[in-house]
């Protein structure tokens, strides 16, 4: 409130002098925002002189950083030249230590992120796979070690040293290490998983009882969506006590089904249906041929069994569904042809009704010996 009434005060019984000492503050800060632009533009050509397309360079991380420091840089001149009161000159000292390294830790915080053009000019000068994962884990480690250093770096505008400070959290270090197990456990899993890469973003994965497709993966838990689009979040400690299946990686997927014929099919339709099927199957061009076997399985008792097995060469899961759709169809039409209907579980039930008569015949004669003896 005190530095308030002193900037008041100062508006107050301002003189000649002063006034043209605002006036110089106020042009210095006209020429900083006029050429900090063009100092940002030519600094950016300087590292990327092939780059043509000014909204490009424009929205450059390094360009906006390079052109907030040059603003910021003049409106503190100018506030030099104003030479306001001790006090108020003291709080802007503050805020512009703090205003610039904000500044300079956002403009960081850009630089590191995937998705800036630094990043990926990057990875494509060092031919690193396609894949983002690394990429993404590296820059969400990058960005939290600058976070925690900026707001170290304001502590010590405010004369708080940082060391002590750690120091006196030093009685709580048990409880804080007990807290952190978990996260320190996941951190750790989290580094396997970027250096082993059993998966990739993208991939179709199985853990436990859970499957999905990656969607992310940081230093604590990765996200995969499943089939009915929804979200799962799965520790990364759980990753190393779980077999993780990556349907992904598979260069081929198995297609097998047991087809149930009735009873009564002789052997001669079983012949034709399994050389059709073959047949069929042998024209797909999403079957690999020499892994196709249709064959009589084995005789149940209640069907004739009819075993199809082979591979293809879509892995997708989605579009595997489709082909499989496509090859149960197919197989459908072969029995059609055939007159040939899929069997079902049955019981045939027996009724036993000897005893029955023999209870009858044995009544029929009682009856007529008594008739004998009453006519006797």
């Amino acid at each position: 409130m005190e530095a308030i009434n002193n900037v008041i005060n100062f508006f107050k019984s301002i003189t000649e002098e002063q006034l043209i000492d605002i006036g110089i503050a106020a042009i210095i800060v006209l020429f900083s925002l006029i050429i900090s632009p063009i100092i940002s533009y030519i600094f950016i050509k300087m590292f990327n002189i092939k780059e043509k397309d000014k909204s490009k360079i424009k929205k450059n991380p390094l360009y906006i950083t390079i052109k907030a420091l040059i603003v910021c840089i003049g409106i503190y001149i100018g506030i030099l030249v104003v030479n306001p009161p001790q006090n108020v000159l003291e709080i802007c000292k503050r805020g512009f230590q703090i205003i610039i390294i904000c500044i300079i830790a956002k403009g960081l915080i850009e630089l590191v992120d995937p998705k800036s053009g630094i990043v990926r000019k990057m990875r494509d000068e060092n031919k690193i796979d396609g894949n983002k994962t690394v990429a993404n884990f590296t820059s969400k480690i990058l960005k939290y070690i600058i976070y925690i250093g900026t707001g170290l770096l304001i502590l010590t505008v405010f004369d708080i040293n940082p060391s002590s400070l750690i120091a006196g959290l030093g009685v709580g270090s048990a409880v804080v290490a007990l807290a952190a197990q978990d996260f320190v456990k996941n951190l750790i899993s989290g580094f396997s998983i970027m250096s082993d890469k059993p998966f990739l973003v993208g991939d179709w994965i199985e853990v436990g009882v859970n499957q999905g497709t990656v969607v992310e993966i940081s230093f604590r838990c990765t996200k995969i969506q499943t089939s009915d689009n929804t979200i799962i979040t799965i520790q990364n400690s759980v990753f190393t006590t779980e077999n993780v299946v990556n349907w992904s990686r598979m260069k081929q997927r198995r297609y097998l089904l047991n087809i149930k014929l009735p009873l009564e099919t002789n052997v001669d339709e079983i012949e034709r249906i399994t050389k059709k099927i073959k047949f069929v199957l042998k024209n797909n061009d999403d079957i690999d041929k020499e892994t196709i076997q249709v064959h009589f399985d084995t005789i149940g008792l209640d069907s004739m069994n009819v075993i199809i097995y082979m591979y293809t060469n879509i892995v997708n899961y989605a579009d595997y569904l489709v082909f499989r759709q496509g090859v149960n169809e197919q197989i459908l039409k072969v029995l059609e042809s055939e007159n040939v209907k899929m069997a079902y579980p049955g019981q045939n039930v027996y009724v036993h009704q000897v005893e029955d008569n023999k209870d009858e015949v044995k009544g029929d004669k009682i009856n007529k010996e008594n008739k004998k003896r009453i006519q006797k």
